[in-house]
């Protein structure tokens, strides 16, 4: 049995097929139940929870992957968010050890990291870790937990920390207010680059994420390690913009916001609580961010099968469909 939290995420739906496809058992756990949920996999609402629902939930599992998480405060508040990302995973891994689990893997992000100089980033040394975004001092601090329980022998955890994951489906708030200026403003439509587009970030496609994680679980040599994960393919934001303008047929325009303008605009929206222009979003704009996967390939025999162009070309289809 396989206990995955999370379910309903865009990386959570991809983790629980191809689990599925392994022939593993499958329980699951998150705030709404996904609308196609497989058959023959138990849910367990997580509207509230306490220790017994949690006990309940791991009890019998093998496993668990750790992928429930919430990535902003705009829609319910900071406290809520620290509540899910923090308090429930303290208590998610309380639980697993009372209930016997073998293995965790636990979801990190590449927000941990910060804005880092050196490129590209190595997992490195956590004390050296400074995030600048809620959610990457949330996920450093369970992974300090996941640490203080790996010393302790009570637990078996591997942590990963992922590029942005954009693919179909996605809830990324920073991918979707992109899509919608880009695609749904009719003739105002548009794409920003910040100064003349020459930084590279990294993003990774849900199925490469997945496909990672389950690695990791297959692996019986993978405990107290942490990867990185991210495409190999990461052209400069202005190439990537332009080859996709190219090949999905776009008529946005593309406009430069320098690097004060961006700063300046990001401090002035703050306090609208809006997805453009959030910390998040300029960090993507004006920083790079290449991470060195190669302890995740050498250990996982793991390698990304999608560039960052063809997972936006994917996403961009997906939206016309689906939102357009």
């Amino acid at each position: 049995m396989v206990l995955v939290t999370g379910c309903n995420s865009l990386l959570g739906g991809r983790v629980m097929k191809l689990l599925l496809e392994k022939g593993e058992k499958l329980r699951c756990l998150d705030m709404e139940k996904p609308r196609d949920l497989p058959a023959g996999v138990e849910f367990i609402p997580a509207d509230h929870i306490d220790h017994a629902i949690l006990m309940k939930a791991c009890r019998g599992a093998d496993a668990v992957f750790h992928l429930l998480d919430i990535k902003t405060s705009k829609h319910h508040g900071r406290r809520h968010m620290r509540k899910v990302n923090m308090k429930w995973s303290r208590m998610l891994f309380k639980s697993a050890h009372a209930a016997g689990v073998r293995k965790l893997i636990f979801l990190s992000s590449y927000e941990v990291y910060g804005r880092v100089k050196k490129q590209p980033v190595a997992e490195g040394d956590i004390k050296k870790l400074k995030p600048v975004t809620r959610y990457g001092k949330d996920k450093l601090k369970i992974e300090k937990l996941c640490l203080e329980y790996l010393k302790m022998n009570k637990l078996n955890i591997t942590r990963f920390r992922p590029a942005p994951i954009v693919g179909p489906g996605t809830k990324n708030p920073i991918t979707l207010i992109t899509l919608l200026m880009a695609l749904g403003m009719e003739e105002a439509n548009r794409v920003y680059v910040a100064g003349h587009g020459e930084n590279r970030f990294q993003m990774l496609h849900p199925d490469d994420a997945a496909d990672a994680l389950v690695r990791a679980y297959m692996s019986g040599a993978t405990g107290g390690k942490v990867y990185n994960i991210g495409s190999d393919d990461v052209p400069t934001q202005m190439a990537q913009v332009l080859e996709v303008k190219e090949k999905a047929k776009l008529d946005s325009t593309v406009m430069h916001l320098s690097t004060s303008k961006a700063k300046f605009r990001s401090f002035f929206l703050k306090p609208f609580k809006i997805d453009y222009l959030n910390k998040g979003h300029v960090m993507y704009l004006l920083t790079d961010l290449i991470l060195d996967c190669g302890a995740a390939k050498s250990d996982l025999g793991w390698h990304p099968k999608v560039g960052n162009v063809d997972m936006i070309l994917e996403t961009i289809d997906w939206y016309r469909k689906e939102k357009l």
